[in-house]
């Protein structure tokens, strides 16, 4: 397969250190000749220095025999013309990245006609992320996988929760006909893959799988209903900031929002209904404690400035804000700033990069994320024809993988199945799975060279 990534920035970057791990022909289209030499020198990929909006510079990384173009450049310009042009020398599948609110958010216009056949919607994704966390306070671990059909999350096992001290059996049989599947357990600093006998403790951290329409009974199985929030600040002078603002109004009773930028305070007060917007510093402890912190649900950093994203949350965690989100591009230190008190750090550029890598499907097995404090790694893999995995049943190749993977879900036919260890897998089968990294490899081995990649629109 033959993929072309234009814009070598560091999204740009984590895509090419991805798809490298691949057999497959990747190109990479960068005007600045500095970032297209680095990638030359650590990546085993064709670097074009020139521009995505040239159809000479196109030409040169291949164009005219690729299957799929990823541009994320920073100029939407840039990554539409990309596409435009892949379409005319009949490039299959054409990903752009958009962050113009004018063509994402206009119903009249279609960016498939101009040859866009996936967006990803940065600041849309974004702010899904972040409301995974709002939405239920305390989450550990949260992902959406098949367009957000199936949800993986991660919580606390507190004593008053109605699973806690019942086995894995015990707790599906309390979910009745509502799907899910305990994946892994992290009990005093050891991560588990458990079987149906393991009992959920008080203080474990459970990573739970399930279709979005088990997601009310995973809330009462964890003693969480949902409700609306009271309070919640968002710090920034940023368009996602107000993003932020403009989703969590739906949510909690009370939005304020701290802009540092006294002409975008004055813009986003004009755009934003329902929120309270205030001029000042967010690293002001006299101002967070003018605005009472201590009592807001969450306080959230999503400003330009990422390391004043970490002082502010650092400092709202210590005047008693209940949960902080820092947002941060760097993905560096994220288990660091953890230990220092601030829930989530959440990276824009990993995000995006997630997503592109969940739509791609490039490889019938690839590792989609790795959880937080864990030793695991999620995978999505294809059941393809002659996959040694096909008409096993999940219970003979437990005792294959040696108790070491296991399989949460299975989208079969379009419809999502919650295995059990009778199911057999079938040709053509996408699961979700969870492994231990040391036992990837053997996974791998499992499923055969190949790939698909499903049609999409926005994705």
């Amino acid at each position: 397969m033959k993929v072309i990534i234009v814009g070598a920035g560091a999204l740009g970057l984590g895509l090419a250190e991805y798809l490298s791990r691949f057999e497959h022909e990747i190109s990479v289209i960068e005007r600045n000749a500095k970032l297209a030499l680095e990638i030359s020198s650590r990546f085993d990929v064709l670097t074009v220095n020139g521009s995505g909006s040239s159809p000479e510079t196109l030409e040169q990384a291949g164009v005219e025999s690729a299957d799929m173009i990823i541009a994320v450049t920073p100029s939407d310009e840039i990554n539409l013309l990309a596409c435009h042009f892949a379409k005319q020398y009949s490039v299959e599948k054409r990903i752009a990245r958009i962050v113009s609110e004018e063509l994402i958010g206009a119903e009249k216009i279609n960016l498939e006609t101009v040859g866009v056949t996936h967006v990803i919607e940065t600041e849309k994704e974004l702010v899904k992320n972040i409301l995974r966390y709002v939405e239920l306070p305390g989450l550990i671990d949260a992902a959406d996988f098949h367009g957000g059909s199936v949800f993986l999350r991660g919580y606390k096992i507190t004593p008053e929760m109605p699973i806690a001290g019942k086995t894995l059996f015990e707790t599906r049989e309390l979910a009745g006909e509502s799907q899910m599947l305990v994946m892994a357990i992290l009990r005093n600093g050891e991560s588990i893959i458990p079987s149906g006998a393991e009992r959920l403790l008080p203080g474990d951290e459970a990573i739970t799988i399930m279709p979005a329409q088990s997601y009310p009974a995973y809330r009462c199985l964890i003693n969480r209903p949902s409700k609306k929030l009271h309070k919640i600040v968002v710090a920034g002078d940023s368009l996602g900031a107000v993003n932020i603002c403009s989703a969590l109004s739906l949510i909690a009773d009370r939005v304020i929002l701290l802009d540092s930028d006294q002409e975008h305070a004055r813009e986003a007060a004009l755009a934003l209904n329902g929120v309270e917007v205030l001029f000042g510093e967010e690293t002001d402890a006299d101002l967070l404690q003018e605005i009472n912190v201590k009592t807001a649900d969450f306080f959230i950093s999503a400003g330009k400035d990422m390391e004043g994203n970490i002082m502010a949350s650092l400092l709202a965690k210590a005047e008693g804000a209940r949960e902080v989100i820092a947002i941060r591009t760097d993905d560096r230190h994220f288990n660091l700033f953890n230990s220092l008190g601030i829930d989530h750090v959440i990276s824009p550029r990993r995000v995006t990069l997630y997503k592109i890598i969940e739509s791609i499907q490039i490889a019938p097995i690839d590792p989609l994320l790795k959880l937080r404090k864990l030793d695991l790694d999620v995978v999505r893999a294809v059941a393809l024809k002659n996959s040694p995995v096909v008409g096993k049943s999940l219970i003979s190749l437990d005792r294959q993988f040696n108790k070491n993977v296991i399989i949460g879900s299975i989208v079969r036919d379009g419809k999502i199945i919650i295995p059990n260890g009778y199911t057999v897998i079938e040709s053509g089968d996408e699961v979700i799975a969870i492994c231990y990294r040391s036992s990837f490899a053997s996974v791998k081995k499992m499923f055969k060279a190949g790939f698909r990649f499903s049609k999409g629109e926005r994705v």
